[in-house]
């Protein structure tokens, strides 16, 4: 079923309800955003430097990835990495999401070298305290399609990231270097985005045409929708490489194997090995074909890198932590003698919240006012100032504690978390203090002491990684307490909890699974070992996904080889 025809029958079906005006605009809107006007005379590309096409899989694990690329299974994906048996791919073994394992936060890491205590994007969703505004590229705690069609119609992602990006840093070196990218994210400082008519529409819509239409004709979800957007995507992108000047850097984004993943009835190892092989496969295929009539592929570095992997979990709403008053997270808060706000992106200015929940998968966020500054029921809270650690973070703790040890206040939660995590807070903009592990009776220890004496072994450099989320400028914008669900270090679906509403597959955690990513460099001219030795000494003894911005960049610069 084609893109328009699925749409069409959604809305006769009554399934979409109206059609926001974002939504219009893109439908009707060109497939070819220029970001940037060249000046007349200058040159239409930077050809004297190594070209570099970024392949961005959403989703994908690293062990899936290799093993089905080793085991023959990605033919297309292999030749664009040189073929030759993978003689001239380097395979690294080391790279990690960051923390959280989320889609926002990994690939605004990844594009601009720095961690999110830096950059500001915290999660999928997350709460700009000193701005009052509760920032969802991603919406994970409600549904609402018009934060993340403001990513392509009002460049938000570009917005709400605070640092430079990958591709700003190539040009300050090259002013004439030519870069399009292809639905990822973030784009400043390319110039031009690839986005087909209706793509971004099915990029927003694609878990609720999947829900209701697929179910309503098949009884069950399908790969349709999702393989919808990823070749729209490639047919704009190859009908630009078949005529235009061939860009110098060109990131294409897959967005479906994350999508389905999180969906499909199957589980996420075998949705997406399914869509690796028989949607992505082919679509390489056909951009290979066109790089390789342009002469382009004797040249070309390859990078292949993923964001997070995925965690099957139990699809109802007893393992789903929501937002309803069935005795979830919110319950606690109020329980606790705070006033949450409420599940939608904007809320008038006059409403009193004095607590904000953001979900992301295995972890959620909790931001607290000083409520001695808005005591009466109706008062606008200061959220400029930090909260209380004894009067309001304490408190608050405490009841979480309670509630999973005992289901005190919310039986719900009950055996859910993990962690609770706390730290003292500091005003906007001072550098924040790193979380520690809340113990009860108003106790902490820091996380390496906790794991000391609470082995994980499932999870990988979890203290470093929530270091660079929480420890920095912007730190404050994962909250004043953290919540981990028992996800990622449970052996069991049925034993496994997670902040959404119901779902397959989720991730968010600091488990192997969610955070071991891919990370292949490739050119035709180079042995792997060679490639090997560079990539390694880039990434050096903290292999975390901002470096790949390093890689980018020493790539670009020629010092990989060229």
């Amino acid at each position: 079923m084609r893109s328009a025809t699925v749409l069409a029958c959604a809305c006769l079906l009554g399934l979409l309800g109206s059609c926001p005006s974002r939504a219009i605009q893109l439908a009707l809107s060109s497939s070819d955003q220029q970001l940037r006007s060249r000046p007349a005379g200058t040159p239409a590309s930077s050809p004297g430097a190594p070209p570099i096409l970024i392949l961005a899989l959403d989703g994908v694990s690293r062990s899936q990835l290799y093993w089905m690329i080793r085991a023959g299974e990605l033919p297309n994906l292999t030749d664009l990495l040189g073929g030759d048996g993978l003689a001239h791919a380097y395979f690294d073994e080391s790279l990690l999401s960051t923390m959280p394992s989320t889609t926002m936060p990994a690939w605004v890491s990844a594009m601009t070298g720095v961690a999110p205590a830096d950059h500001g994007v915290a999660g999928n969703e997350y709460f700009i305290r000193e701005q009052r505004e509760f920032a969802c590229p991603a919406p994970v705690s409600f549904f609402d399609i018009d934060p993340t069609l403001a990513i392509y119609t009002d460049r938000y992602i570009d917005r709400l990231t605070q640092a430079q990006t990958v591709y700003e840093a190539m040009r300050e070196k090259e002013p004439n270097i030519l870069i399009w990218v292809t639905m990822n994210h973030l784009f400043r400082g390319a110039d031009r985005m690839l986005l087909a008519k209706h793509a971004a529409y099915f990029h927003i819509y694609a878990e609720l045409l999947a829900d209701k239409v697929d179910r309503y004709v098949r009884g069950k979800h399908s790969p349709t929708v999702w393989a919808e957007i990823d070749r729209a995507a490639v047919d704009v992108l190859t009908s630009h490489l078949a005529r235009d000047p061939l860009p110098d850097v060109l990131t294409l984004y897959v967005a479906g194997t994350d999508l389905y993943a999180h969906v499909a009835d199957e589980g996420p190892d075998a949705a997406r090995r399914t869509y690796m092989r028989t949607i992505v496969d082919p679509l390489i295929g056909r951009v290979v074909d066109k790089l390789r009539a342009r002469g382009r592929l004797d040249r070309l570095w390859v990078i292949v890198l993923a964001d997070h992997g995925h965690t099957a979990v139990v699809h109802d709403k007893v393992h789903a932590l929501g937002t309803g008053e069935g005795g979830g997270p919110p319950t606690v808060l109020r329980a606790a003698g705070f006033r949450v706000r409420p599940f939608r992106h904007d809320v008038a200015a006059s409403d009193p919240f004095s607590a904000v929940l953001a979900y992301g998968g295995a972890t959620a966020y909790v931001y607290l006012a000083d409520r001695s500054r808005c005591a009466g029921a109706t008062d606008v809270c200061p959220w400029e100032l930090p909260p209380r650690y004894a009067e309001d973070v304490l408190p608050v703790a405490e009841a979480y504690f309670r509630a999973n040890r005992d289901g005190s206040y919310a039986p719900q939660m009950k055996g859910t978390l993990d962690m609770i995590l706390v730290r003292r807070p500091k005003p906007f903009p001072q550098v924040d203090l790193p979380f520690e592990v809340y113990v009860g009776a108003g106790a902490t220890v820091s996380i390496e002491d906790y794991l000391r004496d609470h082995p994980h072994p499932t999870y990988i450099d979890f203290a470093e990684r929530m270091h660079d989320l929480a420890v920095g400028v912007r730190g404050e914008r994962a909250g004043d307490i953290m919540l981990l669900a028992h996800d990622g270090d449970r052996a069991r679906p049925e034993n496994r909890y997670y902040f959404a509403r119901p779902y397959h597959s989720w991730h968010g955690s600091p488990s192997r699974a969610d955070s071991e990513v891919p990370l292949i460099v490739a050119n035709r001219h180079h042995r792997a070992d060679e490639i090997g030795v560079h990539v390694r000494a880039l990434l050096g003894d903290r292999p975390f996904l901002q470096k790949l911005a390093d890689v980018l960049l020493a790539v670009r610069s020629g010092a990989l080889g060229r």
